[in-house]
């Protein structure tokens, strides 16, 4: 192989020269392997002030310049990934002859097999701007300084002032004489004074407080310090909040109250309330009316918290049967976070309206080339869950070949991948949901019943919301708090007129409907408060609703009837009579096929 020819050619030579003249910059050509860069046409004038560059053709970047052979260090790994890159180095200094430097900039140039390096000398116009960019930087620093240092005298006259005129001794003690709990913060944030039982239920020695700033006197927890610190900042005369937990010994919970000095508005004065025995008091509260993720504390829902807790420490398989919209979901959150399987993986999936492909593929996994579309291996969602939890719910919707399918997993504990003959252990505990009556499943023989004594082993029946109604107001108001914290939207509370509406909703889509008609109503809260107009108009319309929404198990003649008559209402919209039925649009379709039922 020959070598690469020069630069120019030879007729070329003298116009090159001109150019490199006219440019003034030096041409090199490196050689990567070496890390040699040799001199191609004539150097400029500048270029024989270098010590030791002057008179050499061949340069060595480990006797010339550290930062020109570092700079080509790098160039070297751009190129690895970009070799057609163009790299300018930014400017960089050299001393020339003795005591003197030039400013310097290079960039390196890929022209196919040869890589030029071409250096720059930048001339007085860069010196001179950066020059004056050095003096500019300089008077801002000096002026900035100047103003530090006003502000600063400035503050300290100011104090020294108001101190001179703080004459506050008979209010101070007037509430020592009362026992409340207050102190008095300067404009730095120090406290000046505190009373008696402020230092009780802080746990500290006046010496401890007096002169130190609040943060440090205050053992809030981070949260708590930052909200503190915007309450000071605030512009109104008297502001509240809490509750903040002072952290130490004795755990303290307390509410502040923070009103501005009248005659000096920097100055602050806080009243504190312990409120420890009332939180105490919510917290059991709280305990008492919840369970993990699942709100109220009726009798109907303390009775499957425990049977949660019942099923949770066998490993069977549980049935989940309840209203859409009831926490079927939630329930088996809380049985799989209560039992040995905790630290392992909780799948959910939902069986309805998927195909009998799809479903098995999505359940079982598949093997490449199984069917159109599976272009690799592919692990089903029992494969995932291996050592946990797999919840199915609408399993009342799943196609009769993928029935036999999971009655064969349940009693074998092994899968079998589409496309492959080799079954697979697998150790998942199945929890599974469904709004059907099974049992009238099983009769019309859309349901397997060994399935269902399967998957039947125990059973959790959550109650529909209409049969709870005493859990309405803390589910409304622990959602009004979940959707107040993930919008922003400070509404701190729910009107009693907007209560008894809720309450004798008759809420065919239960919970679900019941987080939905909140959310509608915080986003047309312009107030503190929900008012019965910010309400969903289904619910300020009439408290109750048809009662085809309402889920009844019933014969397959009354269930056709039911179907019709949801179907009318509906003006034979499919989708919104499956929502006044509490079913999917899939599960409404097979209905009517199954019973014959077409609207007329």
């Amino acid at each position: 192989m020959t070598s690469p020819s020069p630069l120019p050619s030879p007729s070329d030579t003298g116009l090159f020269n001109q150019v490199l003249s006219a440019l003034d910059i030096a041409l090199l050509e490196w050689e990567m392997n070496s890390g040699v860069l040799k001199l191609q046409g004539c150097a400029p004038m500048w270029w024989h002030e270098f010590p030791v560059a002057s008179g050499a053709a061949i340069l060595d970047l480990g006797h010339w310049s550290p930062f020109l052979r570092d700079f080509l260090t790098y160039v070297q790994q751009v190129w690895k990934d970009e070799p057609e890159r163009t790299i300018a180095s930014g400017p960089w200094t050299e001393p020339d002859q003795p005591n003197g430097t030039m400013t310097l900039e290079a960039r390196a140039l890929p022209l196919g097999p040869r890589k030029l390096v071409l250096i720059e000398r930048l001339g007085s116009d860069f010196e001179n701007m950066r020059s004056i960019v050095q003096r500019a930087r300089e008077r801002m620093l000096v002026e900035d300084s100047t103003a530090k240092s006003f502000r600063h005298t400035e503050t300290r006259l100011i104090g020294q002032l108001e101190a001179s005129e703080r004459t506050k001794d008979d209010a101070l003690a007037l509430l020592q004489q009362l026992g409340l709990a207050a102190m008095v913060l300067d404009e730095r944030g120090q406290v000046t004074f505190a009373t008696d039982r402020t230092l009780e239920m802080l746990g500290l020695a006046a010496r401890e407080t007096l002169g130190r700033p609040w943060d440090q006197v205050f053992s809030f927890r981070k949260e708590d310090r930052l909200l503190m610190q915007h309450l000071l900042e605030g512009s109104t005369p008297t502001c509240s909040g809490g509750p903040f937990c002072l952290e130490g010994a004795c755990t303290r919970w307390i509410e502040l109250e923070i009103h501005r000095d009248v005659r000096h508005p920097t100055r602050h004065i806080l009243v504190l309330n312990d409120r420890t025995e009332i939180h105490a008091l919510r917290q059991a509260l709280n305990e008492q009316a919840s369970f993990h993720d699942l709100v109220g504390k009726s009798s109907a829902m303390l009775r499957v918290y425990q049977l949660v807790r019942d099923v949770a420490q066998v490993d069977t398989t549980v049935l989940i049967e309840g209203e859409t919209g009831t926490g079927k979901e939630l329930i088996a959150r809380a049985i799989h976070s209560s039992s040995s399987r905790k630290n392992k993986p909780f799948i959910a999936a939902n069986c309805a309206g998927l195909t009998d492909s799809i479903l098995t593929s999505q359940l079982f996994g598949h093997k490449r080339g199984a069917f159109t579309g599976a272009i690799q291996d592919q692990q089903g969602l029992f494969e995932a869950a291996e050592g946990g939890t797999l919840f199915l719910d609408e399993i009342g919707d799943i196609p009769p070949q993928v029935q036999t399918a999971l009655l064969r997993v349940l009693q074998e504990k092994e899968i079998t991948r589409l496309g492959e003959a080799k079954p697979r252990a697998v150790n998942v505990r199945v929890l599974a949901a469904t709004h059907h009556n099974l049992s009238e499943d099983v009769l019309r023989g859309s349901f397997r019943a060994d399935l269902l004594y399967r998957i039947r082993i125990a059973r959790v029946q959550l109650p529909p919301l209409r049969e709870r109604r005493e859990d309405i107001p803390l589910l409304a108001q622990s959602i009004l708090g979940e959707i107040c914290a993930a919008t922003g939207k400070r509404v701190e509370r729910l009107h009693p007129d907007t209560l008894r509406l809720l309450m004798s909703h008759s809420w065919p889509g239960n919970v679900r409907e019941l987080k939905s008609a909140v959310e509608f109503a915080v986003i047309s809260c312009k107030r503190n408060e929900v008012c019965p107009e910010d309400l969903p108009p289904e619910i300020t319309a009439a408290s109750v609703v048809p009662s085809s929404s309402v889920f009844i198990p019933l014969s397959n003649r009354d269930e056709k009837t039911r179907l019709l008559v949801a179907l009318s209402e509906a003006k034979g919209n499919r989708t919104e009579a499956a929502k006044r039925l509490g079913i999917s649009r899939a599960t409404l379709y097979r209905r009517l096929v199954e019973l014959d039922s077409q609207p007329h």
